[in-house]
């Protein structure tokens, strides 16, 4: 058959397009980039929701992963914002706290074959896509009261809380226990500043307590809990961060902060769901799932004998042997 210019045209596209396809091939075939959705009703900047992010980026490092941050500050917003995400193919959509979980298990049946991480709350549901991320704070804090009794030289510590609410409570419990632990007969004075934004509210707290006596305090109040670190330095005393690392609030003293590891949670939550891993229902974050209870740059400042006092206490929380009370006796 004679070929005329026409279908020697023809012919020349087909096997441009057939190299086209063989070119790319590979691409063709592979599978979509998986994609993270975090919300928050925090912005970035605040200690805890630059701590929960924190872990997103870190399996970004690790992974080609795409992630996409909501800093949702407008409750009405919330379920159709959760619902974007769904419906942009993220998935796991992640958010942080009670108002977004509600969002979340008012969308998530929607969207059955979207998993939705709920980090930092005790509500959940019995959705077959619904994990909830329990951040126990406990177990740290009671290390926190075990090096804060050793360290008094006054036999008084305090605690300053955002709150006088549940979550508060573990901080505060957790604590006690660990100064008793030392000492029954150490004085803790407790106090809720009614807010966790205003770093003024917490320096106020905080001087209030240094006055009256304490010489090592604690806070669980996030931004309200900075001002409570640089009363302490105004004092000459100590001060206990919360959440994250905090020696770099006030220098020098910052005696030790109580991690609730909450970077670490979201990061190994997120990947199990990419990885098929996905639990559904409640999840326990602390000691004995690997949670991390203090940071290395506040162990290394201690004298060598704490620091064999604190190993020994670590090990005896993680395989059970001490059990941390979560609620104030």
């Amino acid at each position: 058959m004679r070929m005329t210019h026409k279908n020697l045209f023809a012919l020349a596209l087909v096997v441009v397009f057939v190299l086209m396809l063989t070119s790319v091939g590979v691409g063709v075939s592979a599978a979509p980039k998986q994609k993270i959705a975090l919300i928050m009703n925090q912005p970035l900047g605040d200690p805890f929701a630059t701590l929960v992010y924190s872990g997103l980026e870190r399996l970004k490092k690790e992974r080609d992963v795409e992630t996409k941050l909501i800093e949702s500050l407008d409750k009405s917003e919330y379920v159709e914002q959760v619902r974007a995400m769904a419906r942009l193919g993220y998935n796991p959509v992640m958010v942080l706290w009670e108002d977004l979980a509600a969002a979340a298990i008012e969308v998530a049946p929607e969207f059955p074959n979207t998993k939705f991480i709920i980090l930092d709350c005790y509500t959940t549901a019995k959705l077959p896509n619904v994990q909830t991320v329990v951040m126990e704070p406990q177990e740290a804090s009671f290390i926190a009261g075990f090096v804060a009794a050793k360290t008094t030289k006054t036999k008084h510590v305090g605690f300053v809380g955002g709150a006088d609410i549940p979550v508060i409570e573990k901080f505060l419990a957790g604590f006690k226990a660990g100064v008793a632990h030392v000492d029954p007969g150490i004085k803790i004075t407790a106090v809720y500043a009614g807010t966790f934004i205003d770093p003024a509210k917490g320096l106020e707290m905080g001087r209030m307590l240094f006055t009256s006596g304490a010489d090592v305090v604690m806070h669980a109040a996030n931004k309200t809990g900075l001002g409570v670190l640089k009363a302490a330095a105004e004092a000459g005393k100590w001060g206990i961060g919360v959440d994250m690392w905090q020696g770099d609030v006030a220098p020098g003293h910052v005696l030790w902060s109580a991690l609730k590891d909450a970077g670490n949670a979201t990061y190994t939550m997120a990947k199990k769901a990419l990885d098929g891993a996905f639990e559904p229902g409640m999840f326990v974050f602390g000691a004995k799932t690997g949670a991390a209870l203090y940071d290395e740059r506040d162990f290394k400042k201690l004298p060598p004998q704490l620091q064999s006092q604190v190993l020994d206490l670590e090990k005896r929380i993680r395989n059970g042997d001490i059990k941390v009370p979560s609620t104030v006796k």
